[in-house]
């Protein structure tokens, strides 16, 4: 004789069972992006990025080509997605800088520094961001670069041109503006012009944009 609890007994193991597969296929997703980034970033290393094929990531990373191509359509994608974790890592880190500085510390010399930082970093990625703004589209380029870390970046650095207000470091300002200024020059597409197009170093578009942004407001 069957329990009048039964149906209700497998329905239940099968919602169980249909988590497990879900979880299972999830931590498979996430172990081939694991495979194919850390391949990716091995080869960027060891070779010109424009030399790399998708076919030589899959091959190392020992993923089927169909696989990797689910993921992701062109070497872009792939360079986008590993620019996109290393930003995120960077953008945290460079909150809780700014977020342990001590009080002593004048508002425009830690915009200074978070400047300096953004363009290291900038720097440090610069061929990423030229594969990508090989790749992409004007338009496509101008998606890649919207929101969330630019958001990030617009509330690290408008809280410190609010303070440099109040501290009597610089005259009423439009925040928002200003703010939204000197990200328009720190954008990646900025600085590989100067750099690639232009010929500035570093230092000098550092010297330049603090020039302009820190000693000029």
């Amino acid at each position: 004789m069957k329990h009048i609890d039964e149906p209700q007994d497998s329905l239940y193991a099968l919602d169980v069972e249909a988590k497990l597969s879900c979880g299972r296929r999830e931590e498979k997703d996430s172990e081939y992006r694991r495979r194919i980034l850390t391949t990716a970033r091995n080869l960027f290393r060891t070779h010109e990025i424009d030399t790399v094929t998708m076919h030589q990531i899959a091959k190392e990373a020992g993923v089927g080509q169909g696989t990797l191509y689910r993921r992701y359509a062109h070497i872009g994608e792939v360079c986008s997605d590993l620019l996109r974790s290393t930003t995120s890592q960077f953008i945290a880190s460079l909150e809780a800088k700014i977020a342990d500085t001590t009080p002593e510390g004048t508002a425009l010399s830690q915009m200074s520094e978070a400047i300096i930082m953004i363009i290291d970093f900038i720097d440090d990625k610069a061929s990423l961001l030229s594969a990508i703004n090989l790749i992409y589209t004007d338009k496509e380029r101008f998606y890649l670069h919207k929101k969330p870390i630019y958001v990030r970046l617009h509330n690290l650095l408008a809280p410190l041109v609010e303070l440099a207000v109040n501290q009597g470091e610089i005259e009423q300002i439009d925040v928002t503006l200003t703010v939204n200024t000197i990200l328009g020059s720190l954008m990646p597409e900025q600085y590989l012009y100067h750099r690639e197009v232009l010929g500035y170093t570093k230092e000098q578009f550092i010297s330049g944009i603090c020039r302009l942004f820190v000693k000029g407001i």
